[in-house]
This record gives C-alpha cells, structure tokens and sequence, in this order.
C-alpha cells in the first residue's frame, strides 16, 4: 500500500513540474507574463495587422531608426511634422523624433499597451501637450479606475 501511495505522489510531483515548465515555455514564447498581458495579446492578434509583433517582441526598439521600422513594418499612414514622424497601424501608434523611435503603445476602451515610451519632458509637451508628470499622474488615475496598464 505504501508502495502505491509513494508511485502516486511521485506521478502527481512529476506531472505538476511538466505542467509548470510547459506553463513557462507558453509565456516566454508569447512573451506573456500576466493574465492582462494576455488578454492584450489576443485582442491585439485578433483584431490588428501583423506588425504589432514586431513592436510587442522587441523587435522594434527605442531609438531604432524610423526609415528602418518604416521599411520593416508598413504603417497605414506616416505623418511627418517638423522633427516629429507618426506611425498609424491599426489598433497601434508609434512616434520617432529627429529620426530616432520614441514611443509605441496601442489601447481600447479598458487597456493601454505601451511597447516603449522614452519621451523626454519637453517631448511630452510637444506630443500630448503635458508634462512628464501630468501624463504619469493620469497613466496612474487610469490604472485606479481600472484600466488595464501594462508597460
């Protein structure tokens, strides 16, 4: 009796590490490491263009050159404005200033996917026309009414 009992639990250890270890193999190949990563990855691989991996799998970088992105990826529209040059996919936007990527995110209703942001204050102002500070503070009162955040 012993003896089964003993078989049973090693069966039972055995299976439970094989179920962590495929559970860890799933999120490093997704990149997923939370519950809301996930539920972001799928909206996102529903319902947007293919290039959204490129930027969720750090492909695409902070000061990657733009000419660079824009020849990896192919953006709905490009809109340039002085130093600034906006990248539109869907469900996706993305900035580069002086021809250095600074910033991509992607967001609905109730989520908010930043893939990198490296704006500097005065970028700030010149992009959502706040302050580091104030776009932090709101980024925070968004994360408390319950928009999912995920950096």
């Amino acid at each position: 009796m012993l003896r089964t009992w003993r078989r049973f639990l090693i069966g039972l250890v055995v299976l439970v590490i094989l179920a962590g270890n495929g559970l860890i193999l799933f999120c490093w190949r997704h990149n997923v490491w939370s519950r809301d990563e996930w539920m972001i990855y799928k909206e996102l691989d529903r319902g947007s263009d293919p290039s959204w991996r490129e930027y969720h799998f750090a492909r695409i970088r902070a000061g990657d050159p733009v000419d660079e992105v824009l020849a990896r990826t192919e953006p709905v529209t490009v809109v340039q404005q002085g130093r600034w040059t906006f990248l539109k996919y869907k469900k996706i936007g993305a900035a580069a200033y002086d021809g250095r990527m600074v910033y991509a995110g992607a967001m609905s209703c109730c989520w908010e996917r930043i893939f990198f942001d490296e704006l500097t204050d005065a970028q700030c102002r010149e992009f959502f026309g706040r302050s580091r500070a104030q776009v932090d503070q709101e980024t925070d009162e968004l994360r408390r009414r319950g928009t999912i955040i995920v950096k």
